[in-house]
């Protein structure tokens, strides 16, 4: 007799590692068959991965065979003792959120119909290496006036404290762009500070491999934001960025964004 889907589902989830480290979708078909000593249908596998993605306990990545990965119980990882910059970089976060959500959306000028989606990542996804999550993303979707489908843009956030901004961010931005179509670097930069010095360099290298720059001067002074730079549009396969949008976004925001692709509402 085939093992439960409950079953199976529980051995996944120990198989997985700890770190949120992605597997390939055939890698695990075959450790599971392994450790069960018998081989697991494709059906019985998605059937019990689908179950631990709908208790949100597995986050996946579409593409390339799809893999799937561990999601966090709780908290932001320390990373390599750093906790002094991290600790000011989460300080950060919500004026951060404020300013895309209420100023830079704007910027975007999407018709009446269109919707923008703001959402924090820092604390979801895939923990393995130092590039694997930005802080927010952000999702427009606006349908086309004549032609049948809609319009997905969506744009990573990598924040850097006064202290934390080098050319290893400005690449950290970029590994990002590999789930997103556009990246951007946000530096709180004051004026007059020290750190000045190093912007023409970041300014440089971001212009190089075509990520935006923001310069924050004030936190809670929107007025303050300069965006110095634009970013370029990078061609990201449409699997990829479903996978980052199924494995980060909300249900509710999943939700609103169904609707305007759908051709309903944006809001409600």
């Amino acid at each position: 007799m085939p093992p439960s889907v409950g079953a199976v589902a529980e051995r996944i989830e120990r198989l997985l590692p700890q770190d949120g480290t992605p597997v390939l979708n055939r890698v695990l078909q075959v450790m599971l068959s392994r450790e069960l000593e018998s081989p697991i249908s494709p059906d019985l596998y998605f059937q019990a991965s689908d179950h631990l993605s709908k208790e949100q306990r597995i986050g996946r990545l579409r593409g390339q065979g799809g893999q799937i990965f561990l999601l966090p119980k709780a908290g932001k990882e320390q990373v390599n003792g750093a906790t002094v910059e991290l600790r000011r970089e989460a300080m950060l976060m919500a004026p951060l959120g404020r300013y895309l959500t209420e100023t830079f959306c704007k910027g975007l000028d999407l018709p009446p119909d269109g919707v923008s989606i703001v959402q924090d990542t820092s604390t979801i996804g895939p923990v393995r290496g130092r590039f694997a999550r930005p802080d927010f993303i952000l999702v427009t979707a606006m349908r086309f006036r004549l032609l049948p489908g809609a319009q997905i843009d969506v744009h990573s956030f990598e924040l850097k404290a006064e202290n934390g901004a080098t050319d290893e961010s400005v690449y950290e931005a970029l590994a990002q762009t590999r789930f997103t179509h556009f990246g951007h670097l946000v530096w709180h930069l004051p004026q007059n500070s020290r750190c000045e010095a190093r912007l023409p360099e970041i300014e440089k290298q971001c212009d190089q491999h075509g990520i935006g720059l923001i310069r924050m001067r004030d936190p809670h002074d929107h007025v303050s934001y300069e965006i110095l730079l634009d970013p370029v549009r990078k061609t990201t396969p449409p699997a990829i960025v479903d996978g980052l949008l199924e494995s980060r976004l909300s249900a509710a925001h999943r939700e609103r964004l169904l609707r305007v692709v759908n051709g309903g509402p944006g809001e409600g």
